[in-house]
């Protein structure tokens, strides 16, 4: 029971805090690098190949923004090698500048799990992340919107990365996130309104963002009575230069600040049932956050649900 405690506590301190929102980014969340749990990890009965899985979170990010990311998630595992995951989500966000809805990116990944021993497993995983917005949204009376109300940065990525669990206990992720193809049609100057909050958001007009680094470590805690497992973790991202963008001249001019280090604590909760489903809570909090974000992944209590069917 006191490890549902942490649970519950983690998620009361993630709605007072400022944090970056690893999801937005894309590789925090996609297989095994977000939570890699086998039928040996609960009461799991039957083994299944496949899932699809259904989430939402809700963030409050800078001047109040309000953000409702949903997505639907397949997964097919094709031996105990090789499994495919293939994920669209969409935003809808609102705050003072205005509201909007969106799709936002199509990830597919592959992950490759060679055989290391019983008790310790390691995964690969490669894969690409394809826009389906370009981060050039309008409100109501036509304005620009920062990227904080933006569905899609307007990025192709490519995504590689490494999980490796010991002992069932302790996990540790390493991953890179790279914009190969920058197509963001932002238009965004924060001097184009009259309300002196719009000059918290950085002028993104032709927004172009450099790569990402992930380092993790977690801890799984199994509680066999009731199948649920919990993993706190510590994260380390890591923006490898300042973002640019264009000023009214043409000029790209680079944004001072955006590039460093955001260390995230984080914990997720999940319920595995019977017959493979399992209901997942993830939250965090952070310790460090970069200066600048002007990519709009500021996020102030993150919270994510997500339930997966199993067939």
């Amino acid at each position: 029971m006191k490890y549902l405690y942490i649970c519950f506590i983690a998620m009361a301190i993630s709605v007072k805090s400022f944090a970056q929102g690893c999801s937005d980014a894309g590789f925090c969340s996609l297989g095994s690098l977000k939570n890699h749990l086998t039928d040996d990890d609960s009461a799991t009965t039957v083994k299944k190949n496949q899932s699809i899985a259904f989430g939402i979170n809700y963030g409050l990010g800078e001047q109040k923004t309000s953000t409702v990311n949903g997505y639907i998630e397949y997964q097919a595992k094709f031996n105990n090698r090789f499994a495919f995951q293939s994920k669209i989500t969409g935003t809808y966000a609102t705050g003072f500048l205005g509201n909007t809805f969106n799709p936002d990116d199509v990830y597919t990944t592959l992950n490759y799990s060679p055989q290391v021993s019983k008790v310790n497993s390691l995964n690969f995983i490669g894969g690409i992340k394809v826009p389906l917005t370009y981060g050039n949204a309008k409100n109501a009376e036509g304005k620009p919107l920062p990227l904080d109300y933006q569905a899609s940065i307007g990025t192709y990525d490519a995504i590689g990365g490494v999980n490796y669990i010991v002992n069932r206990k302790w996990e540790f992720d390493a991953a890179v996130q790279v914009p190969v193809i920058q197509v963001n049609k932002s238009t965004y100057f924060p001097d184009e309104y009259s309300d002196p909050r719009a000059l918290k958001f950085a002028p993104t007009n032709n927004f172009r963002r450099k790569s990402d680094l992930l380092a993790r470590i977690g801890y799984y805690i199994y509680l066999p009575q009731s199948s649920i497992t919990l993993k706190p973790s510590i994260s380390g991202i890591y923006h490898v230069g300042n973002d640019t963008y264009e000023n009214r001249f043409g000029d790209k001019t680079f944004i001072d600040g955006s590039r460093g280090l955001t260390l995230n604590g984080s914990i997720v909760a999940t319920k595995r049932f019977k017959n493979a489903n399992q209901f997942e809570i993830v939250v965090g909090t952070p310790f460090i956050v970069r200066k600048e974000r002007p990519d709009g992944l500021t996020r102030s209590g993150v919270i994510n649900f997500q339930y997966t069917i199993a067939f």
